[in-house]
């Protein structure tokens, strides 16, 4: 199969190529890297220092590679804004991959209208903009809200929801928010790939006090992950019980010391306002750190998963649910050991991008067909 993958969010398709080449396909990914710089094999970042040529130059990658954007049998995209250029420019990108590639699957993986409407309707109790129908942290996620709502981005959003043939969500937010009548019959959901470390180099965490935990914000997207809200209460049981709970908080740590980092914690403070891991808490928990984080019950049945509970699960605006929660999970013996455990073998069940990747080919096979 030749397969077109174009756009990248936190390694997935990365990640995916790597399982798609290994289960023998003909692969090429297309992308800006995002902000992690993820590997790529055309590049159309820009160097915004050049203003307009920027563009220019990636407009010139995309005629100069012309032959890989036609004849494909799938593209991928990660969402309807691909490109790093104008709207105007995106949608008239995928008029062109639509016309001249046999099948179109649209990632959905982040922000967009029908996220954003889903939010304000209360579809979920909670989300990193509203809890229920009430707003939270308006002032912060105004732009993220408007910029979605500026007509360009509509107009573009909306021409790609209506001509991709297959939406595949990567969270079981996303799935839920795309659930609508528009989506549903085109909607599939494909669990974040995880490449798995081999099991001799994963150490099983917090078999020693204090527990070790590490709290990494990134201050321009903390109103987003809700990292420093959950901080706060670690570190009041740190306070209570030094000898037990240790606390390391660290600000846009490049991502290679980040890891190192990671890899000495025991316990990993995420995101507030999901109801899920995202590939962050999967790459972690893959290597035996627990998560402090998404782990709703309704995220477990949705996936099907009746014995494992890996996560810490937490809830915005829940204080003393939080704080009860984290009690127990870090300050019981041994609870942590057997947490980190469930989460290699959470992740190495749903999660391993072998398995994921055979999923995503099973899909694809069932378009062409």
């Amino acid at each position: 199969m030749k397969i077109l993958l174009l756009g990248e969010a936190s390694f997935v398709h990365s990640t995916l190529r790597n399982g798609f080449e290994a289960l023998g396909h003909n692969v090429t990914l297309v992308s800006a890297g995002c902000i992690w710089d993820c590997p790529r094999d055309i590049d159309l970042s820009r160097n915004m220092r050049l203003g307009m040529l920027s563009g220019l130059k990636v407009i010139w990658k995309i005629l100069a590679n012309l032959r890989l954007f036609i004849g494909n049998d799938i593209v991928q995209m990660n969402d309807f804004h691909t490109l790093p250029l104008k709207l105007g420019w995106n949608k008239l990108f995928f008029k062109f991959i639509k016309r001249y590639n046999k099948r179109v699957v649209r990632g959905c993986w982040g922000d967009d209208i029908v996220v954003f409407d889903a939010q304000a309707k209360g579809v979920l109790a909670y989300s990193d903009t509203h809890i229920g129908t009430q707003a939270i942290n308006e002032e912060e996620n105004k732009w993220r809200i408007e910029e979605q709502h500026l007509p360009e981005f509509l107009s573009c959003c909306r021409y790609v929801n209506k001509h991709a043939d297959a939406f595949a969500a990567c969270l079981y937010e996303y799935y839920v928010y795309y659930n609508n009548a528009a989506c549903r019959s085109r909607l599939h959901y494909l669990p974040l790939p995880i490449e798995i470390p081999d099991i001799k180099d994963i150490r099983i965490k917090g078999e020693n006090w204090p527990i070790k935990v590490l709290v990494g914000i990134q201050k321009r997207r903390d109103f987003i992950k809700g990292a420093s809200v959950l901080a706060s209460l670690v570190e009041k049981i740190a306070a209570e019980q030094p000898d037990k709970v240790e606390v390391r908080k660290v600000y846009d740590v490049p991502y290679i010391e980040y890891c190192k980092m990671l890899e000495e914690a025991d316990v990993l403070v995420d995101q507030l306002y999901s109801y899920t891991p995202a590939m962050n808490s999967l790459a972690a928990m893959a290597r035996g750190t627990v998560i402090i984080g998404g782990g709703e019950e309704e995220y477990y049945e949705f996936i099907g998963e009746k014995e494992l509970r890996p996560i810490i699960n937490a809830r915005p605006q829940q204080d003393d649910y939080n704080l009860e929660v984290l009690r127990e999970a870090l300050l019981t013996p041994g609870r942590i050991s057997e947490l980190s455990r469930e989460s290699v073998i959470f992740v190495r069940k749903h999660h391993d991008y072998m398995k994921v990747s055979k999923q995503y080919i099973e899909m694809y096979e069932k378009l062409l067909s």
